[in-house]
């Protein structure tokens, strides 16, 4: 591997460690603050789809930020020795921990539908990616 390609995988290992911060962080908020973060996000929302519900947005934040999770695990694995095993499996063990801090949240609750729909986000980011920029074979 060349010394510019360990440098990309090193970059996307610390923006990918700090991204799963970023997402146990937002489960480590109480209810009431975290309502009121999708809510801001609503209010804004609304204005231009006005069919958009608090609901709809707390499950498209759970989605998108997996999608994102999926994106820098794939930029942070690609052309290494790992498993191809490696990046779904460190994806759904997220989302599980992720749920599961949840139960420890002040008003929160963890839920198994939601553990399937951030593995669904970071399925589909990281298995495009590496349809269209993983290994060649051939």
């Amino acid at each position: 591997m060349t010394e510019r390609g360990k440098t990309r995988r090193v970059l996307f290992t610390v923006l990918t460690v700090l991204w799963i911060a970023v997402i146990w962080g937002h489960s480590l908020m109480p209810a009431d603050l975290s309502k009121q973060e999708s809510g801001g996000l609503l209010s804004l929302l609304i204005q231009y789809l006005p069919w958009l519900t608090d609901h709809i947005i707390r499950k498209a934040a759970h989605f998108t930020e997996y999608a994102i999770l999926g994106a820098l695990l794939f930029g942070a694995t690609k052309g290494g020795r790992r498993s191809p095993a490696f990046p779904p499996l460190a994806g759904i063990l997220t989302a599980m921990t992720d749920e599961s801090i949840q139960l420890f949240s002040d008003g929160r609750s963890g839920q198994v539908t939601d553990v399937w729909l951030d593995f669904a986000g970071f399925l589909l980011l990281w298995g495009l990616l590496q349809l269209l920029f993983g290994r060649k074979t051939s």
